[in-house]
């Protein structure tokens, strides 16, 4: 493993992640309000449109693809091998990602956006207190530590088994 390829790479993907859920917010703010808290979703729900949302997800799935594609193949290029290597190789890459998300999408901008979701402008849940305790700390202390880390570890040293 090579710990400053990691660092890079993790930097790399974390802009390409924040840069494209931002972009895909400002084409379709009303579709990223299913992922919100549920007092933010109930509000929003009657402007939210369906083919926004699958626009969305078009977007978002294509994007852990790629992360995950790239984070093996420049790995196996960095000449990180074995299955254990690579596993935590994609673990930490994805980590920084979550730290990013963690600090940008989830802690700086949603009082920033909070007029943009039709319906859900004067919701409690957009106060920070309310969004840091009942979405951002247990999605990123739990969810992405346990689940999406390990997922993304697993997709990469699965990968890069492939990769001769």
């Amino acid at each position: 493993m090579d710990p400053a390829r990691i660092i890079l790479d993790g930097f790399s993907m974390s802009l390409l992640f924040n840069a494209v859920v931002g972009l895909g917010f400002l084409l379709w703010p009303q579709a990223y309000s299913t992922m919100f808290p549920g007092e933010i979703r109930q509000a929003a729900a009657p402007y939210v449109d369906r083919r926004e949302v699958r626009n969305m997800r078009l977007l978002l799935f294509p994007l852990y693809l790629v992360l995950f594609i790239y984070w093996a193949v420049s790995a196996r290029c960095a000449g990180t091998k074995g299955f254990h290597d690579l596993f935590w190789t994609g673990y930490a890459e994805m980590t920084f990602v979550s730290m990013s998300d963690f600090i940008i999408l989830d802690c700086w901008l949603p009082g920033k956006v909070r007029h943009m979701i039709k319906g859900a402008e004067n919701c409690r849940a957009w106060e920070r207190r309310e969004w840091l305790m009942k979405l951002a700390i247990p999605e990123h202390v739990l969810a992405w530590p346990l689940l999406v880390c390990p997922l993304a570890g697993l997709s990469v040293a699965g990968l890069g088994a492939l990769i001769p």
